[in-house]
């Protein structure tokens, strides 16, 4: 009897030590050290906070509620998204409650900012504005600055330009003690004054902006202000002061990728001051970094401009070429960010299945224990092994999760600046053939194009101003989507012969990401017409009724 009731002793106990288990005992420490690195090394400290795997469950609820409010000011000062943490309105809540002001500050200003993210601009300016009476309790300037200046942000989104320039006035004095910080609102400051059409005002915040830069030393911020006057004396036509700055800014800047940038602006400037040697002189720098640089986006730029420079010194073969580099850097934009989103949400859900088996093993033993107890007759060693072995495979289930999570972190610290699809690409191929018809047009101006160029230059202008057949709508559409995806077309017909010529044209709108009313207008088709069509598509290629045509081509394209 003795025995049998050690054994339900231990077993309650044994019981009610795992239950009250922490699963990551060292998470208060991680939060302490996050707090601590959050204003001086937010990257740091968004580490920190992404080994914490089960906040509910390690953390006292204050100690979790400073959590959320600690994980969205990491994720929003590395440029992370926050739009779906929502959890910090629970931590909002809770400390508007309690006299800590300053984190109930905090706590408003990113519930703010998640409104902000979703474009609920109304409820952020409510929450924001809540997040200053709380940051006023506090006497933190700091904190202040940093409401008051986003306030501006917010404003200037929306275009309100004059209520955010005087937000912004309004932080630069919070930042009276802090000129790094003073400085940026000066360059806020001066861009609100562009947008209003005051460049002397502009012209004078930016200057105000460098001298606290200098005085800061940091060259960098020196670098921006620069630039932002180099821009400002060009758009006031002041071209020789636009290039002094714009010079300064080259010798200020420290990054010698960013090189390809600053000989792109000065060759720009130095064209419409009609300095052609100078103007050469950058453009062939320019030439000799492009293919160095590794932002795709700032080469699909000078690929742009270098097409143009070329056509205007009548450089046709030379333009064309520049011309297809830019279309072919948008098109590797466009592939890397179908890449990462697919490797996103395989991510997410590896996580979470990790994440859910962990929380079923839980139970599972959580009924054995049940089980142990209700019997009484399992020994304290056996009970023990048991144990162990559940430990065992718990850890090995937070290794994996470990590993997930430092895949989810490299995944994240991409910073997506720009989205292109196909569709979008359809409508720069437009451009482009717009401006090969002008070019057309020009040498049929010159006498140097047959009369067949002019017509071909006609039929393109009733195209362009709406005027064309239905035929010569797809004509257009079909030769951009050819030259975009070289051999496709062909494919489909030879793999799917029984498509009519409707459904085929609707199956490679489909594809390139047309909506069914856009398909609809295309093909000059009612929607319910062009819903059958696809619904035809998808039986003949051998798909179920809800099927993905564009994924299921896609296949045929690799």
């Amino acid at each position: 009897m003795k025995s049998v009731c050690y054994t339900l002793f231990m077993a309650l106990w044994l019981s009610f030590f795992v239950e009250c288990s922490n699963p990551q005992p060292e998470a208060s420490m991680l939060l302490a050290d996050a707090e601590r690195l959050i204003e001086s090394n937010p990257d740091s400290a968004m580490q920190l906070i992404d080994s914490i795997f089960y906040p509910e469950e390690s953390l006292f609820f204050e100690d979790y509620v400073r959590y959320l409010v600690l994980r969205v000011q990491a994720r929003y000062k590395t440029h992370r998204p926050v739009a779906e943490d929502t959890l910090i309105f629970r931590a909002r809540d809770y400390f508007s409650d309690r006299k800590e002001p300053r984190l109930a500050a905090l706590a408003w200003f990113y519930s703010g900012c998640v409104y902000r993210e979703r474009k609920e601009y109304e409820n952020a300016v409510q929450l924001y504005k809540e997040a200053r009476k709380h940051a006023r309790q506090t006497n933190n300037s700091d904190l202040q600055g940093l409401i008051q200046y986003n306030l501006g942000d917010l404003f200037a989104e929306q275009g309100i330009y004059r209520v955010a320039l005087k937000n912004y006035k309004e932080a630069a004095q919070l930042y009276d003690a802090e000129p790094h910080k003073q400085a940026q609102c000066f360059s806020a400051i001066g861009q609100m004054y562009a947008l209003l059409d005051q460049p002397d005002s502009a012209l004078l915040s930016f200057h105000k902006g460098l001298d606290l830069a200098g005085n800061d030393e940091d060259l960098q911020l020196q670098s921006l202000l620069a630039q932002n006057l180099g821009v400002m004396y060009k758009e006031t036509k002041q071209f020789d002061k636009a290039g002094t700055y714009l010079h300064q800014s080259f010798r200020f800047n420290t990054d010698s990728t960013k090189l390809p940038r600053y000989y792109l602006n000065l060759a720009e400037l130095y064209t419409v001051m009609g300095r052609s040697d100078s103007a050469v002189w950058h453009t062939e720098q320019l030439k000799r970094l492009l293919s160095a640089a590794e932002d795709d986006y700032f080469k699909a730029s000078a690929y742009s401009y270098l097409a143009r420079r070329e056509k205007e010194q009548a450089n046709y073969e030379a333009a064309f070429v520049y011309q297809d580099e830019r279309m072919n850097t948008l098109h590797r934009i466009m592939e890397e960010r179908e890449r990462q989103l697919v490797y996103e949400a395989h991510l997410k859900y590896d996580y979470g299945q990790m994440q859910k088996q962990y929380y079923q093993d839980l139970s599972i033993r959580q009924l054995w224990i049940i089980a142990l107890l209700a019997v009484g007759i399992v020994g304290g060693e056996l009970f023990t092994w048991y144990w162990v072995r559940q430990k065992n495979k718990q850890a090995e289930i937070r290794r994996n999760l470990d590993t997930l999570k430092e895949m989810k972190r490299d995944l994240e610290s991409t910073v997506y600046q720009k989205q292109l699809d196909l569709r979008k690409d359809l409508l720069l191929g437009f451009d482009i053939i717009r401006k090969v018809m002008e070019l057309n047009q020009e040498m049929t101006r010159s006498g140097k194009s047959t009369s067949g160029g002019a017509l071909w230059g006609e039929r393109f202008n009733k195209i362009v101003y709406g005027e064309e057949s239905i035929e010569e709508a797809w004509d257009a559409l079909f030769r951009v989507f050819n030259t975009m995806r070289p051999g496709l077309a062909g494919k489909i017909r030879e793999k799917y012969p029984d498509l009519t010529e409707t459904e085929f044209r609707v199956c490679i709108l489909t594809y390139a990401g047309f909506r069914v009313k856009e398909i609809s207008l295309v093909l000059h088709q009612s929607v319910h017409t062009v819903q059958t069509r696809r619904t035809d598509i998808r039986r003949k290629v051998g798909l179920g009724p809800s099927g993905d045509i564009a994924g299921h081509i896609d296949q045929l394209s690799r």
